[in-house]
């Protein structure tokens, strides 16, 4: 990944979305007004599109850092997780919804009638701006379809162009195999030698430059996640599937390959970009530590308790004379509610304060504590001052090596699980290592503390008990460094554990039982679909959706219920 993905410092200043001398009435006028739609590119309009595939501030804030990571124990708050967590993060505002319609998936449409209606020749020269673009929005159909179910689709963003404005719903059992042909064919156009030269999406291609190899190798991968989401509901179809795909010789190769989007520290400016302040949790935490994860140093800051800070306290009498010093600095924050509302655990999260000389030789106090934090600057590069790149991980080389694993572990395909295993851990570690150095990582007190990973440490951890590779324990192995390698992909950590039920509290990586009030939690498994009002255009296709999904009996007990299930995720 090092050389190959540049880091677009320009990425705003070129979009109308964010130049501030770019007018707001004009970029609304040439996105919604098909006679305008000339008067852009499908290179400005595909630019556009990708940057709002994460833009949104209020799908970190609200969907994953207070829903998702909290039920996948991915992070807690500063003082561990409340006794109404669940219902509190349960309101997910599910923004990919609301950013499919009518803006990302509307982009991308755009491109496709803009190509559609220019001359022959010039058409013939972009059949792969248009693949492309085909594979950009089949993927956002389908990560919009992995929560919600049933989504309109096929009838969707006609609106400005035929007045149509009450797209039928398609269930998501179709929108599979219907994505699954697009995908298909879009990889057939991309792999075939041209009639024509043609024209590159270029430097507005923010993923790959316009290679059109990439996008082959992302339409693949993308390909099979979807296929795997079938594991539970049609087993058949997905081996069937995982044939077909595996039989292109285009698949990704190298964490060059991943499908990331980079950008540069004010990207993510804001609050709700931020996870300061948030805990590392327990579990993952004493797993890594023990372990000798090199991953830990990436994905968490150590205490505040350096020994300099230590002897400090100690000096000032804040704790005893004859404590020891503890040199682990990666302690996490208890995941169970009633675990972090116990009296020990409060005393862990309490802090000590201290005097020590500033860095212009003064002396202020700092509030030292025994927990370690997410690393604010691997989910928004620009906190505390900050100039390192921000990351959003699509769909990278080691969750692709993962789900080669676990397809050989299932005995889907022939391959050899423990290699795809092998390589799925070392692609994650140097690609957490890259954007770790690249994101210009901390500790505590804001100073950078960046150490690369070293081979030999690679190797060692592989031969950890708990990680070399062990057929019996195989598929719980996979799905526990997935889990690992999610670290900033929280929809696919929660997916991975509705389609397969780990990581759990008898896993290689032991998660703690949720108990609030003596009763085991249950963890949410879709979003919350909001009832329309009877005057939205569309309610009657809309009711008629949510009727045929509560057919399915795993489907909840209504619309709202956030532990009911969409058709993949089957009981």
């Amino acid at each position: 990944m090092n050389a190959k993905y540049k880091t677009w410092t320009w990425v705003i200043a070129l979009s109308c979305i964010s130049l501030s001398s770019c007018k707001k009435e004009d970029f609304v006028e040439l996105n919604t007004n098909p006679v305008t739609l000339d008067q852009i590119t499908p290179e400005q309009e595909f630019m556009d599109a990708t940057i709002r595939l994460n833009t949104d501030r209020f799908e970190w804030y609200y969907d994953n850092v207070r829903g998702i990571m909290p039920w996948m124990q991915m992070t807690t708050p500063l003082n561990g997780n409340g006794l109404s967590f669940i219902s509190e993060s349960g309101n997910m505002r599910n923004v990919r919804y609301n950013m499919f319609y009518p803006s990302i998936g509307a982009a991308l449409t755009d491109i496709q009638v803009m190509i559609s209606e220019m001359p022959e020749e010039e058409r013939a020269k972009r059949s792969n701006q248009v693949a492309i673009a085909g594979i950009v929005k089949a993927y956002y159909a389908f990560y919009v379809s992995d929560i919600n179910g049933s989504i309109p689709y096929t009838e969707a963003f006609r609106g400005k162009y035929d007045a149509s404005f009450t797209p039928k719903y398609d269930t998501q059992p179709e929108l599979f195999d219907i994505l699954e042909e697009e995908l298909k064919s879009h990889v057939a156009t991309l792999s075939a030698t041209p009639a024509v030269p043609q024209t590159s999406y270029g430097d507005r291609d923010m993923f790959f430059g316009g290679d059109v190899s990439k996008w082959i190798k992302t339409a693949n991968a993308v390909r099979l996640k979807m296929a795997m989401r079938l594991m539970k509901r049609d087993p058949s179809k997905m081996a069937t599937r995982v044939q077909e795909i595996l039989q292109n010789t285009n698949q990704m190769e190298s964490n060059d390959d991943s499908w990331i989007f980079e950008a540069n520290a004010t990207y993510a400016a804001g609050g709700d970009w931020s996870v300061l302040n948030m805990r590392a949790p327990k579990p993952t935490v004493d797993f890594m530590y023990e372990n000798s994860d090199p991953r830990i140093r990436f994905f968490y800051q150590p205490n505040y308790f350096t020994e300099a800070n230590f002897d400090l306290a100690k000096a000032q009498g804040k704790i005893p004379a004859d404590a020891t010093y503890d040199p682990r600095r990666y302690y996490g924050a208890p995941t169970n509610p009633e675990t972090s509302a116990a009296a020990p655990a409060q005393i862990f999260f309490n802090s000590i304060s201290v005097s020590k000389p500033g860095s212009t030789g003064l002396v202020g106090n700092v509030s030292l504590d025994t927990l370690s934090n997410l690393q604010p600057r691997m989910f928004a590069a620009g906190e505390n001052a900050g100039t390192g790149v921000n990351f959003f991980l699509m769909l990278t080389y080691p969750d692709y090596c993962f789900m080669r694993a676990e397809l050989a572990a299932r005995a889907v395909t022939g391959d050899n699980a423990k290699e795809w295993y092998d390589k799925g851990v070392v692609a994650s570690i140097k690609m957490y290592d890259d954007m770790a150095n690249r994101a210009k990582i901390t500790d505590r007190e804001n100073v950078g503390n960046y150490v690369a990973a070293t081979d030999d440490e690679i190797q060692a951890y592989l031969a950890m008990p708990l990680v070399a590779y062990n057929p019996a324990i195989g598929l719980d192995q996979i799905a526990c460094q997935a889990y690992l390698n999610f670290f900033k992909q929280p929809n696919e950590a929660w997916a991975l554990y509705k389609r397969t039920g780990l990581p759990n509290p008898s896993s290689v990586i032991k998660l703690e039982r949720m108990i609030i009030g003596g009763a085991e939690q249950q963890i949410p498994r879709r979003a919350s679909l909001p009832f329309p009002s009877p005057s939205n255009l569309n309610y009657q296709n809309i009711t008629a959706a949510f009727a045929d999904m509560a057919k399915d009996p795993d489907f909840g007990a209504g619309a709202s219920d956030i532990f009911g299930r969409v058709w993949w995720d089957k009981k």
